[in-house]
């Protein structure tokens, strides 16, 4: 998000518990060095998600957390409405064929199932 939309979910923050905002726009220029790499919309509803379920002050790693539940929630839906077809296993007499078509499978399994976790930047299984 650019910096207008920063100060726009800086402005939405503010109605709800009346912080300080300076003129000069330190505290702005601060709040989009910790959440300026996330979408506009994800953040003005992470705010929304935090306000709902926390009495606690709203800070920036809370919007960060809330973002990533709502992709993981986003991702979930994807899947659940778009499941992807399994392939019916070719059925083979030839042993040697079975197992070349066992490997190549499991690994494509393995491939399809890795990513990179978001936050943390390691890699998961």
């Amino acid at each position: 998000m650019n910096i207008q939309e920063t100060a726009a979910v800086l402005a939405k923050i503010k109605i709800g518990d009346n912080r300080e905002i300076d003129s000069k726009g330190i505290v702005l220029r601060e709040w989009h060095q910790e959440i300026g790499h996330l979408d506009y919309q994800d953040a003005l509803e992470a705010v929304v998600m935090h306000r709902r379920e926390s009495t606690e002050y709203l800070q920036a790693g809370h919007i960060v957390a809330n973002v990533a539940r709502i992709r993981r929630q986003r991702e979930r839906d994807e899947r659940v409405a778009n499941p992807r077809q399994i392939e019916p296993p070719k059925i083979t007499l030839d042993r040697a064929e079975f197992d070349r078509l066992t490997r190549v499978a499991l690994e494509q399994a393995r491939a399809e199932r890795r990513y990179t976790n978001e936050i943390t930047g390691r890699a998961a299984l």
